[in-house]
């Protein structure tokens, strides 16, 4: 006879509170603030200085810190550089949450992935996102298409179990030969990423990177619409204008100065490419900030 096995949630996200995704100037700043509720931050882009209860920590790009509920914590621009932040409060049952109490973590390419795929169906849910701080206010789901806040759930939920799971050497095994080969084409993005990454101001064809990598145009297509949900040249397209909105915030080039900096023919089409990526002229973006 067939007995029901019942789910064990080791980690249960009951809501959020909040769903931010923040784009900073250099020299932002906000007063200390404490809730009864978790709260993780991930720096996108950039860096920053998170303060918990009065001690300073140095955050760069791909960190996540986690407060646990009643921290006393604030977040500060290092006046170095704009940054990207991925800020999601949320109500949480289970001990393993014992674990993240103050912690930081550098994350690999999964972990990127599942807080990508968070930011997406958040952005599906709720519209833009607000790029700077204005007020507190909880996320509208009233519109949120079907599904959307359980896999908001799924995707923080796996992330979690995933960090933990990390630093845990009773989950250490040896992989198996599909997991490896899934490794190696993790490998290939991870290296095709990095190297569009660095030459955001150089124009990368698609032939050339195949030729770059040796791997055919189909099948790096697919591992990027895999992993990222973009082709290798869309996906290069966006680092291109998250690097002219950082150039941007700096407010120390043009917007004609960017433009050649890109290698775009004339500032009309830099503006035109910038609109069609995020709504905004690139005049009308550094209002928005201010």
């Amino acid at each position: 006879m067939y007995e029901l096995q019942k789910i064990k949630n080791e980690i249960n996200v009951l809501g959020f509170y909040s769903i931010y995704y923040f784009e900073f100037t250099k020299d932002f700043t906000h007063a200390p603030e404490s809730h009864d509720f978790w709260e993780l931050v991930y720096v996108d882009n950039g860096e920053i200085i998170a303060v918990t209860d009065g001690v300073s920590t140095h955050l760069s790009q791909g960190q996540v810190i986690f407060h646990e509920p009643n921290d006393l914590h604030a977040h500060i621009s290092d006046q170095k550089v704009p940054n990207n932040m991925l800020v999601i409060s949320f109500s949480v049952e289970g001990e393993a949450m014992d674990y993240f109490k103050k912690k930081i973590f550098t994350l690999d390419s999964t972990e990127k992935t599942l807080l990508s795929l968070f930011i997406k169906e958040a952005q599906k849910t709720l519209g833009k996102f607000r790029r700077f701080q204005e007020k507190h206010d909880s996320p509208d789901f009233s519109n949120a298409p079907f599904g959307a806040t359980q896999l908001l759930s799924c995707y923080l939920t796996e992330f979690l179990i995933k960090l933990y799971r990390e630093k845990n050497s009773d989950f250490m095994r040896i992989p198996t030969q599909e997991e490896n080969r899934t490794l190696t084409d993790s490998s290939v993005i991870e290296l095709v990423k990095n190297y569009l990454a660095s030459n955001v101001y150089s124009t990368v064809t698609l032939p050339a990177v195949c030729d770059k990598f040796s791997i055919g145009k189909s099948q790096l297509c697919k591992l990027f619409r895999d992993d990222t949900g973009q082709s290798p040249m869309e996906y290069y397209q966006s680092l291109r204008i998250s690097e002219a909105k950082r150039l941007l915030r700096t407010k120390t080039l043009s917007v004609s100065q960017i433009s050649d900096l890109f290698g775009y023919s004339s500032i009309h089409n830099f503006s035109r490419s910038f609109k069609k990526a995020t709504g905004f002229s690139p005049k009308a973006y550094i209002s928005s900030i201010k």
